[in-house]
């Protein structure tokens, strides 16, 4: 059995890694597993008012993997149609002893299963419902994905990773590369549904590969350094180590 828990965790930020702490300790009070399934976007992502993802959910099934037993992937495009109580029997009540959520939790098509209907869908099934409280930033601002987001996107990283609890890492792809002398210019590709910043020059390494350089944004991607010997499709994990140049 399970004390298991349900989100986007987009960016597993501080927020999220205080409700996974409580996950772990309700877990090793009962002696049970923990377990979180990820939705992999957030149900913004079917009315057109999505503004991007801080990560891939292969990165935050990583990182949530750190804190807990178990983490499933939940395919939005695959459980989007379910009815909330459907939802409720088939994925949340599964092997669960206790089911820990947000107080902003929504389930089902169309997000219509409010924290009214899972009480009793809870309390019916013998579930024990626990709401987990927001997180509040040093100035009593709630964290949120959101926010993060926009913090990413106008270029205010120090202020991102602050509430990230870790180093933001854009994700990216080297598509070609072109040499002059020793300096070396890397096109990149970033996958259109993450954010980054809008535009800029940044300092970034990336530490894998030990790679020190300048990241433009203006419309492309690039990556500015010395002698890059990079082959086309290698992966990327760019942090930044600075503000703006």
């Amino acid at each position: 059995m399970y004390v298991t828990t349900i989100g986007v965790f987009d960016g597993v930020h501080l927020g999220h890694k205080a409700l996974l702490k409580e996950v772990n300790r309700l877990a090793q009070e009962r002696n049970l597993r923990s377990r979180a399934f990820v939705v992999s976007h957030p149900f913004e992502h079917l009315t057109g008012n999505f503004d991007g993802l801080i990560m891939s959910h292969e990165r935050r099934i990583l990182l949530l993997s750190q804190y807990l037993d178990e983490v499933e992937l939940l395919d939005l495009r695959c459980i989007k149609d379910m009815p909330a109580q459907d939802f409720f029997e088939r994925i949340l009540a599964k092997d669960t002893a206790v089911l820990v959520v947000g107080r902003d939790f929504k389930f089902g098509r169309n997000a219509l299963g409010d924290l009214s209907l899972l009480e009793k869908l809870c309390e019916d099934r013998k579930i024990t419902l626990k709401t987990f409280p927001d997180v509040l930033d040093e100035n009593k601002e709630r964290i949120s994905s959101s926010r993060i987001r926009n913090m990413i996107r106008d270029g205010r990283i120090e202020q991102a990773e602050r509430l990230l609890g870790h180093e933001y890492l854009l994700e990216a792809v080297v598509l070609n590369v072109s040499s002059f002398n020793s300096r070396s210019v890397a096109l990149l590709h970033t996958a259109k549904e993450l954010v980054k910043p809008q535009s800029g020059a940044f300092q970034i390494e990336e530490q894998s590969l030990k790679i020190r350089g300048t990241l433009i944004l203006n419309g492309e991607t690039k990556l500015v350094s010395q002698d890059l010997r990079l082959a086309p499709g290698t992966y990327l994990y760019l942090r930044f180590m600075e503000g703006r140049l």
